[in-house]
């Protein structure tokens, strides 16, 4: 089992990293999902001349719960608005290196390994392709609500990037559950495919 498990992951993560060209270069649905500042926003400027290092950055800033002038304050300032949340890289680069690549392949590989190891494990009660194909699909939709809705909710992200990363993800856990649900399954199962 150990052996299909693995194989399966390889070429779904194969199969993933093709639907992630074709979702974001081919289809171009990422300017669909985000916009661009606007132009007589200079952030950049600002933090160019911060020199704020990269990191993950969050405006208000919650503060400690016992600060009770720091609350009111952060209180404030969300009424206030804007709220804002800015994944920030001071050095620049290649938008597309080949590392960045290699890096994608690897974690495709690492979902479809770790899903492939819950279908292994779930195999048993899933004797059919179909049983298998749907499990990796909940396994997916989980994923792909727990993380993007949880953004909507709790990090005030779009609803369209929301959508747009749903989408994304379900149809990565697709060709996924296509690759898994036909190698990963019980030896003794081959007969009912």
């Amino acid at each position: 089992m150990a052996g299909r498990v693995l194989l399966a992951s390889i070429l779904a993560a194969v199969l993933m990293f093709a639907w992630g060209f074709v979702f974001w270069a081919l289809l171009g649905v990422g300017p669909q999902m985000m916009q661009p500042l606007p132009a007589e926003l200079d952030v950049l400027a600002a933090l160019r001349n911060s020199q704020a290092p990269s990191g993950m950055y969050v405006y208000p800033m919650p503060v400690d719960a016992q600060d009770e002038a720091g609350v009111a304050e952060f209180e404030r300032k969300h009424q206030e608005g804007p709220l804002l949340q800015l994944a920030y890289r001071q050095e620049g680069g290649p938008s597309m290196p080949p590392s960045i690549f290699a890096q994608g392949f690897g974690h495709y590989f690492a979902v479809a390994l770790l899903t492939g190891c819950l279908l292994a494990l779930a195999s048993r009660g899933l004797p059919r392709f179909s049983g298998r194909l749907v499990f990796v699909l909940l396994v997916s939709l989980v994923t792909a609500i727990w993380g993007n809705v949880g953004d909507v909710v709790w990090w005030f992200h779009s609803p369209r990037y929301c959508v747009g990363n749903m989408a994304y993800t379900l149809g990565a856990g697709l060709a996924m559950g296509l690759v898994l649900a036909a190698i990963v399954r019980r030896p003794a199962d081959e007969h009912a495919s």
